[in-house]
């Protein structure tokens, strides 16, 4: 069996006053995703525990299989391993955005959680700057993806306790003033102090970022592969690292696509060729697309919508094609969370899901891929890690006597 799942990262959505109360889901057009919809079941996962930030640290982690409340140790940790960053196990990794702060009514306010999105070269250059300019051995700094990068602090278990500090995600408080949401507790003023040198050094460099931002502290965590669970070696291909680090430490390897940039622009048909590629030497391939996420967060219907399509046509359509003449081959698509364009964040609830086996199968009746239609099949998951053990042919966790969605 060929197993294939293709995350479209933040395509949930609400209804829109400007969708005639639809969500972009609904009112894009997806006839692929529908197609899928049809082809198999769909339905309702729950990817983040009660308790727990919704966020794609703890969304994907879900949709790998596993429960975060047992698993999940911090996002960080996981991208450093995405970057190939060797972190051991008394260090703490902290996410690094690079922003862009401004000054309004006598407050600091976060203008720009991506620093207006700068190409990686130029991103890896002023991180390498601000390395040299303020990197310490104690304190490290290395470049991601464009304003996605990290800082290290070497044996930080030994001075804070990461559980004890209050980080905020940059892109939760877009337009509002920092203060609030500066580092607070364990270790927060080395933490503090960084920010403060780097923002001098940036303003003096840079205009379209002239700030850093730590969120996301982590240390290093100890999972459980897909070849120990189920007995499946596979791949993960994206161009973030925080998914790429998830999918190494589940025994996943990570395949490089040139031109996946985690943006609206990224290689489509790159992704669809590597995953195929990667079929032909294991079982599983995780398929991620940030763009839906993005353009959420910047608050753009038009550009969620243009994902959306884009990760239907350039993406699911080819794999269908491809699929339907492979033998025993199955495709689950979903996404991590909601990604609100009202909030332009994160938020928890259940995400539509849909699953099919397509060599020999039919397609009726008709369905859509969207939240309503998803919640009224009363198909609903619990928990992330239940819908995989049923997608990849294990039978839910909890007992249940469900019998087998895929049809004969």
């Amino acid at each position: 069996m060929r197993y294939v799942i293709v995350q479209g990262d933040g395509m949930a959505d609400h209804p829109l006053e400007e969708l005639s109360g639809e969500t972009p889901l609904e009112a894009a057009s997806t006839p692929n995703m529908d197609e899928v919809a049809s082809a198999g079941i769909i339905g309702t996962v729950n990817t983040i525990p009660p308790g727990m930030p919704p966020g794609s640290s703890v969304g994907n982690m879900s949709l790998m299989g596993l429960d975060p409340k047992e698993y999940f140790t911090g996002r960080a940790s996981l991208e450093a391993r995405g970057q190939g960053v060797e972190v051991e196990k008394d260090d703490v990794v902290f996410r690094c955005n690079l922003v862009k702060l401004g000054k309004g009514d006598g407050n600091i306010t976060m203008d720009d959680y991506s620093g207006g999105h700068p190409v990686p070269d130029r991103a890896e250059r002023y991180l390498e700057l601000l390395d040299e300019e303020i990197g310490t051995g104690e304190f490290r700094f290395y470049s991601g993806v464009s304003y996605r990068n990290l800082l290290v602090w070497k044996d930080g278990r030994k001075e804070m306790v990461p559980e004890d500090i209050s980080l905020t995600p940059p892109h939760d408080i877009t337009g509002e003033p920092v203060e609030e949401h500066l580092p607070e507790g364990s270790g927060s003023e080395k933490l503090l102090r960084l920010q403060k040198e780097a923002e001098k050094f940036l303003s003096e460099e840079s205009e379209t970022f002239n700030g850093i931002w730590f969120w996301g502290a982590g240390v290093k965590p100890d999972l459980p592969t897909f070849q120990d669970r189920y007995g499946l070696t596979g791949s993960v291909i994206s161009a973030v690292d925080l998914i790429k680090g998830l999918g190494v430490y589940t025994g996943l390897s990570s395949v490089a696509v040139e031109g996946a940039t985690g943006s609206i622009d990224t290689n489509y048909e790159g992704k669809v060729l590597a995953a195929r590629a990667s079929l032909e030497e294991g079982s599983l391939v995780f398929l991620h697309v940030e763009a839906p996420d993005e353009a959420s967060h910047a608050g753009d219907l038009d550009l969620k919508m243009k994902a959306i399509e884009r990760i239907d046509s350039r993406v699911v359509g080819p794999l269908i094609d491809h699929l339907s003449g492979v033998e025993d081959s199955r495709l689950l698509l979903v996404t991590d969370h909601i990604t609100g364009l009202e909030s332009r964040t994160h938020e928890r609830g259940s995400v539509p899901f849909a699953m099919a086996e397509f060599a020999g199968s039919g397609v009726s009746p008709w369905r859509n891929f969207d939240e309503g239609e998803a919640s009224r099949t009363g198909n609903d998951f619990k928990a992330g890690a239940d819908l995989i053990d049923e997608f990849l042919g294990k039978g839910v966790r909890n007992g249940s006597k469900r019998e087998s969605f895929y049809r004969a």
